[in-house]
């Protein structure tokens, strides 16, 4: 048996230990995202959009959003 990686041993463990994590953390904080500000505001604007209910977004929105833009978790 040999002693060294392979392209697929190396791609393999670049995927365990690089791409998973970072997959993990974007879709928690997509969620997060979705949770608190997505849900609230698609709800309200499917009520009609009464202005005595309008949802309160979070001070940190516009943070998130743009994290969600720059990684492309957002098209918009």
């Amino acid at each position: 048996m040999s002693s060294h990686f392979t392209f697929s041993q190396a791609t393999a463990a670049w995927h365990r230990f690089a791409t998973l994590p970072w997959q993990r953390w974007q879709c928690r904080v997509s969620g997060f995202y979705y949770r608190h500000v997505t849900a609230p505001v698609s709800f309200w604007v499917a009520c009609g959009q009464p202005p005595a209910f309008r949802p309160q977004l979070p001070w940190w929105q516009p943070f998130v959003f743009s994290y969600l833009r720059l990684t492309g978790w957002v098209s918009r």
